[in-house]
């Protein structure tokens, strides 16, 4: 079979589905957008958990119900197959160092997507069958999950935009943008495929989540939208037709933006410009690391503590250890060691090369790119959840990793999804 008979043959594949496996995947974003919207909405504390865990646990029983039928390995690189499986091996050693049969440590492990445990099953996305039924749907959660962000934002602007901040303002902030509103910035990195009705709302989206965390003072929240806009601004860039059109109005917003920013920031006298100020200039992660670094012994940076791990930080009001450490990678390290860290570099760095330099269209540079701004937010933020965020990056390196997807030409790939108003 000659290279256009064996490219057709895997087109047909990739465009083609049938009935059970469309309503597999409908059940499982659907049983996915009915877990993180319902422990999102937990987070507020304002509403019955006996209400809203069944739901989270209907949702985990639509996911993983409908995971039998969607996954159907196949590795089209050698190379990855066998480093994924490492990981995934290695994800489950993690999990199970920290598992019992108690009730506490269950409800952490299944209906906690941040901290607990469902977040070392996501790699196990990447054997779902690479389609454009996939890719498609990808776009229609973010998009619900982005008009569920703006709802609870207008149900609960109390407990987000109040004056005297308290901890659970800020946790809210955290769990509303990073579990629902940052995948956003997907679409605007995709936006050659969508409707000006889905930017526009995707834009809408992302500039709730920047509004917010100037009111809460969450610099990881800011860093991590100004960051996606930015790549957002480069793939419209390298895509436009006209680079002159375009990169006018870039730097023309950019510089709106800046000034903007600056002239609000001096001198509109907002109690939350106030706070922003004096939290922009105050270290909360070094003394934390410190504890961290004393912490940690030999074996502990090798094989980390587990799930469940560790470490002595006197500083946490409810007594003298921490579970987690906000810089990311280090909780890495602190739950699987430097083993952990460095089986996930081995894959997801290769596929951002691969996304970005040796592929024909931008569905794979965008996914490469959401590969990249996820690692960069390991430092200042926390971002290996059980969320949309880290669910692209393992449906990112699937696509990277696939020559036929990244092969595939960019306007054979528009005609794909056919963007109408």
């Amino acid at each position: 079979m000659g290279k256009l008979e064996k490219y057709n043959a895997s087109l047909k594949q990739f465009l083609q589905y049938d009935r059970n496996e469309l309503i597999a995947m409908n059940v499982f974003w659907l049983g996915f957008i009915a877990y993180i919207a319902s422990s999102t909405i937990l987070s507020t504390k304002e509403m019955p958990f006996m209400l809203f865990q069944p739901l989270q646990m209907l949702g985990l029983v639509a996911i993983f119900s409908s995971s039998t039928y969607l996954v159907k390995p196949y590795f089209e690189s050698e190379y990855l197959k066998i480093f994924f499986f490492l990981f995934a091996f290695w994800a489950l050693v993690i999990l199970f160092r920290g598992f019992s049969f108690n009730k506490d440590v269950l409800k952490l492990i299944l209906l906690n997507p941040w901290f607990g445990g469902m977040f070392y099953l996501v790699p196990l996305i990447l054997l779902f069958r690479r389609s454009f039924l996939l890719y498609k749907k990808i776009f229609s959660v973010i998009i619900i999950l982005s008009v569920i962000f703006l709802l609870y934002s207008l149900m609960f602007r109390g407990i987000l935009t109040e004056v005297i901040p308290d901890d659970r303002n800020r946790s809210v902030v955290e769990y509303f943008t990073k579990s629902l509103g940052i995948t956003a910035l997907f679409m605007l990195f995709t936006h050659m495929y969508h409707s000006k009705t889905k930017n526009l709302i995707a834009f809408v989206t992302v500039l709730v989540v920047l509004v917010l965390g100037v009111i809460r003072a969450r610099r990881g929240v800011l860093f991590m939208g100004v960051l996606g806009l930015l790549f957002a601004g480069f793939l419209y860039f390298i895509s436009a037709k006209s680079k002159l059109v375009s990169g006018t109005l870039l730097v023309g917003l950019l510089l709106t933006a800046i000034i903007g920013g600056v002239y609000v920031f001096l001198n509109v006298e907002l109690e939350a410009l106030y706070y922003l100020q004096d939290r922009g200039v105050t270290d909360t992660r070094t003394g934390i690391e410190v504890y961290f670094y004393k912490d940690m012994q030999g074996l502990d940076w090798v094989i980390g503590r587990g799930m469940l791990g560790e470490y002595y930080c006197p500083t946490m009001e409810s007594g003298n250890y921490r579970g987690t450490v906000e810089t990311d990678y280090l909780n890495m390290i602190l739950k699987g060691g430097i083993i952990n860290l460095i089986l996930l570099l081995v894959i997801i760095v290769p596929a951002i090369f691969l996304g970005l330099f040796n592929s024909k269209n931008y569905l794979t540079k965008a996914f490469a790119l959401w590969i990249l701004f996820w690692l960069i937010n390991t430092h200042p933020s926390t971002v290996q959840v059980f969320t949309l965020n880290y669910i692209l990056v393992w449906l990112g390196v699937g696509a990277c990793y696939s020559s036929f997807v990244r092969n595939i030409p960019e306007e054979e790939m528009k005609s794909f999804f056919k963007p109408v108003d």
